[in-house]
């Protein structure tokens, strides 16, 4: 009888600056296969790998190309509920082979605790109150490949941010008037790692749902501006189709 082949892999759990939960699942190389969505304790993140167990067979998985023109996967249950992302990939076949071979890691029994992934950034909650400007723009493009994005203009035409790409102009459109919404009820939080450089996360306060990724800053101080700069501008900035 031919002995039954071991499943290889595990899930690193870690605290992301004290305040949610997220999990990685690594090949047995240590390859970071996934990264999930954010938990708001361990006991939930721990759920969430059960929930990915169960669910793999079942899932949806989209693919996205950044602005850098990376490619990663994200994995969807059926009843829409993001569970996890892949790292990001040169090009698109890249991408379709991780999402293949993931599985082969999914039902890795260990699960450890990373404390060093913990400390690699320090967190804050940040909180601003700043007045609406008007005239700045929420612009949305498409681009050569037949994709949208949107982006966030101040009134002087400097670009605030940008999204991610989208395969639809409903499903950017969607996503442009969540932001525009989660801008002024979410929640900003500035990550600085060991070289003091800065970078923001938008949080959706309710499903703890990552909803926009800022650039990196050389410092806090300007990753804060970044975030004051948008939250003037975004509830009264005009909507544009970009032609």
């Amino acid at each position: 009888m031919a002995e039954e082949k071991k499943v290889a892999g595990k899930y690193l759990i870690y605290n992301e600056g004290g305040f949610f939960y997220k999990y990685r699942l690594v090949a047995n190389n240590g390859q970071p296969l996934i990264i999930s969505e954010a938990y708001k304790d361990e006991k939930a993140c721990r759920g969430g790998i059960e929930t990915l167990k169960k669910n793999v067979g079942n899932l949806k998985v989209d693919f996205e190309e950044d602005k850098h023109n990376q490619f990663c996967f994200r994995l969807i249950t059926q009843q829409g509920r993001p569970l996890a992302q892949s790292a990001n990939y040169k090009t698109l076949k890249q991408a379709q082979s991780a999402a293949q071979s993931y599985q082969s890691f999914v039902g890795a029994e260990k699960i450890e605790f990373d404390d060093a992934e913990s400390k690699h950034y320090s967190v804050e909650l940040v909180h601003e109150n700043v007045e609406d400007k008007e005239r700045g723009k929420l612009v949305i493009s498409k681009d050569k490949n037949g994709h949208f994005s949107y982006t966030l203009k101040a009134s002087n035409g400097q670009v605030l941010c940008d999204s991610q790409i989208y395969t639809s102009y409903d499903s950017c459109k969607k996503a442009m008037e969540n932001f525009r919404r989660l801008v002024n009820e979410g929640d900003f939080y500035i990550y600085i790692d060991k070289m003091k450089k800065a970078f923001f996360k938008l949080y959706d306060p309710k499903t703890l749902r990552l909803v926009m990724t800022g650039e990196t800053y050389n410092d806090k101080k300007q990753a804060v501006s970044a975030i004051k700069s948008i939250l003037s501008f975004a509830k009264l900035a005009k909507v544009e189709d970009e032609k």
